[in-house]
């Protein structure tokens, strides 16, 4: 900035913006916890300002406003780096069946009245397929001992993991192909009469899930396997593991399942598929298998056997010819589809607590991925109680304490647990133990799935996500509301009906930063966007100041409106409605604006604003430039490319610095507040807090080039100086000597050498 811009005023603060005084409505925002008030102008040191009217014309009371409305549009770094990492998640087990028509034969244990199990031999053509294509997991050798020792086996799994082939295969090779299956609905607590080991095939093998996934106490496993053992005969029986059981009633006979590794089933399958293709079809089809563009669009980290059996068969029909390889993308893309729909298959045995409690933790990891695994697992709880009183409003449901454990919750919702670095105390980073899904593609499956196939989720999902709102932690709200978002898209009508719009009329401020959260990416939608602006415009121009709030808030983020222009001239006219009650959220929104587009259409308006004749316009100027110079380029919703690596930088400087041929603008309206009375406090306080903070940070270089551009006349000079002075005598926290000596010699000699 040089003496010679026309834009800057004369350096007398009674010329400036508002320097006769005046009113104004305009309030200090207040904060969300009860009893606790937003920071508003700092109120450290400095020299009186000329005569003029107080502070308050600028800030206001937060009581003189009816809507109540407290908080600030930004609410922080940590909400707008939160939102923007939570956005990057949204974008039949083959094993338990290996198909054909089993004839039936009925076996019988004792008296039929008590029990009676139907079996059905494998037919031979899958013997064939299984004993081609089967890859053995990692522990199959201590499988077949144990069940040639004990006769029975009880192999624990998720279904999808290969237990079932393994089942098959470990009977196979122990009967020579005497292979049965027994039907879901088999009784095995039955048998207890001496005679009844005659019922069963000499030398054969039976394998059975139970159809309610409860398999007998070890009591019944021990009768059944003396049966077993009197025909030279096995079973193996398969279960899910119980969440957090770390030994169940049949412990003697459980062994746990792990998956084969998934490159090894993948390229086995590819062969058995192209037994018949040349070499190079074979080793074109595993390049394929694990191409980038075929690993996105599974959206999975890892493979399930028969996932992998699945690919290995899609990735054959494309080799040969049958599939295009947009039709082989587009089937890929389906896989997490599929498991979702496994997750939440109907059935009395999904209305259980144990089964809701699976379904709102696999919820909750779809809103709160890659967030601390406390956070994601107390949201499962209250998700919990929200589905369980639903389902069954007589009854109050409680949680489990020494029965639910981690590592099988883990498995049954395919998830991991990491240690990251967050900045959750202080602002510093400190190592968080997070959970997220394996895979990108399963929490945008399972928020579609829920709100296409389960209307009754929605009013209990709904219902969390708004109790979440209430939540002050950034990381909780913030991914609440990324997920009604995307609900949102799913559903605009009902999810603003039922959720948003009673959220903007609120009096709470997270309330009208949740919607804004919300709308910021759906804003663009193709089919919903255009309707959605026209909402927030409405907003903008109702009488119901909390609607203006919100529409202020959306406006922030920037998808609002077509152009910058066009949501600047919206937010100058809530900022100056009913003389200013709405300014401070108004001013901060542009704030935003200037930190997320790189044009100059931010500060001109500003300028505008500052030489407008009406007095709530000016005011709107002042409190914007505040807002910019005490603003952290981490506190931008969605900050400007070339504003990377600078986060921690005040949005001015960092403005400057990147934007060079801005500099003189920025320094210009920070210049004519210092010298206009009603801001020239807090102005000030920004530039001290600027001068207390910079010493060996990278933004050091950027307040001493800052400084010479602040000073026209004398009086800017002894201004400042006043200031460095004052802040090296300060008695608690003084300048560092040399800093203090550094800062007065770019003052006197306008050089920061």
């Amino acid at each position: 900035m040089s003496t010679g811009d026309t834009d800057a005023p004369e350096a007398r603060a009674d010329d400036a913006p508002g320097a006769d005084g005046g009113g104004g409505g305009g309030r200090r925002p207040q904060s969300d916890r009860p009893g606790e008030q937003e920071r508003g102008p700092r109120q450290d040191g400095g020299p009186a300002a000329p005569d003029g009217p107080p502070e308050d014309e600028l800030f206001g009371d937060f009581e003189t406003d009816p809507s109540a409305k407290e908080g600030r549009a930004a609410a922080g770094g940590a909400a707008a780096r939160i939102a923007r990492e939570s956005r990057a998640f949204f974008l039949r087990d083959s094993s338990t069946y290996v198909g054909g028509t089993i004839g039936a034969v009925n076996f019988r244990f004792g008296d039929t009245a008590r029990a009676s199990l139907l079996a059905g031999p494998l037919p031979e053509d899958e013997l064939r397929r299984l004993r081609r294509r089967f890859t053995r997991p990692p522990d199959y050798e201590d499988f077949k001992r144990q069940l040639r020792d004990d006769r029975l086996l009880v192999l624990c799994g998720q279904p999808g993991s290969g237990r079932t082939y393994t089942a098959l295969s470990l009977l196979d090779d122990l009967t020579r192909g005497k292979v049965s299956r027994l039907d879901p609905g088999s009784d095995l607590t039955g048998p207890d009469s001496d005679d009844e080991g005659g019922r069963v095939a000499e030398g054969h093998g039976y394998t059975l899930e139970p159809a309610d996934g409860r398999l007998p106490a070890e009591l019944h496993l021990d009768r059944l396997r003396r049966l077993l053992a009197d025909r030279d005969a096995y079973a193996v029986l398969l279960s899910v593991p119980d969440t957090g059981v770390p030994r169940a009633p049949q412990a003697r006979y459980r062994r746990a399942h792990t998956p084969a590794a998934e490159d090894a089933v993948l390229d086995g399958h590819l062969a058995a598929e192209l037994d018949s293709a040349p070499a190079e079809a074979i080793r074109a089809a595993r390049l394929l298998a694990r191409r980038d563009t075929v690993r996105a669009a599974l959206g999975l980290e890892t493979l399930l056997p028969a996932e992998a059996a699945r690919l290995a068969g899609l990735v054959a029909r494309h080799v040969t010819g049958e599939l295009t390889e947009e039709e082989l993308l587009t089937a890929c893309r389906g896989f997490a589809a599929e498991q979702v729909r496994e997750w939440f298959a109907g059935g009395t045995a999904a209305e259980t607590l144990p089964a809701l409690r699976d379904a709102a933790y696999r919820i909750a990891l779809a809103v709160f991925g890659n967030s601390s695994f406390n956070v994601a697992a107390e949201a499962a709880e209250l998700l919990t109680w929200e589905l369980a009183v639903t389902a069954d409003p007589e009854r109050v449901p409680g949680r489990p304490l020494l029965s639910d454990g981690l590592e099988a919750r883990l498995t049954s919702a395919r998830a991991t647990t990491r240690i990251s670095l967050q900045p959750v105390v202080a602002g510093e980073e400190i190592p968080v133990r997070t959970v997220q899904f394996l895979g990108t593609a399963l929490a945008p499956a399972l928020l579609a799935h829920l709100w296409e196939h389960h209307h009754n989720m929605r009013g209990p999902v709904l219902r969390w996500l708004d109790s979440l709102c209430q939540d002050p932690r950034d990381e909780v709200w913030t991914r609440a509301a990324v997920a009604a978002g995307e609900l949102c898209r799913l559903d605009c009508s009902h999810t603003l009906r039922e959720l948003l719009v009673p959220m903007a009329e609120a009096d709470r401020a997270r309330r009208g930063l949740f919607v804004a959260t919300a709308l910021q990416d759906v804003l663009d939608d193709p089919t919903i966007g255009g309707a959605l602006r026209s909402l927030v415009k409405n907003w903008g121009s109702h009488g119901n100041g909390n609607l203006r709030w919100t529409a202020a808030a959306v406006l922030s983020r920037g998808t609002a409106t077509r152009t910058v222009e066009e949501a600047l001239g919206r937010l100058g006219r809530i900022g100056t409605w009913e003389d200013g009650r709405l300014r401070s959220i108004a001013a901060e929104s542009v704030a935003h604006l200037a930190g997320s587009a790189s044009g100059r259409e931010p500060l001109a308006r500003i300028r505008a604003w500052l030489g407008d004749s009406r007095r709530q316009h000016q005011n709107l100027g002042l409190v914007s430039t505040l807002f910019l110079a005490e603003t952290l380029v981490e506190d931008v919703w969605n900050p400007a490319a070339e504003l990377a690596g600078r986060e921690k930088w005040p949005l001015a400087l960092a403005i400057c610095a990147t934007r060079p041929d801005q500099a003189s603008e920025v320094a210009g309206l920070l210049w004519t507040a210092l010298n206009t009375s009603r801001s020239y406090q807090a102005a000030l306080d920004a530039v001290a807090a600027w001068l207390r903070t910079c010493p060996g940070k990278p933004w050091e270089a950027a307040v001493l080039g800052f400084l010479p551009l602040l000073v026209l006349t004398d009086d800017d000079r002894r201004r400042m100086l006043s200031l460095v002075g004052r802040l090296s005598q300060d008695p608690d926290e003084p300048l560092a000597r040399e800093h203090a000596h550094r800062l007065l010699r770019t003052l006197q000699t306008g050089r920061t050498r």
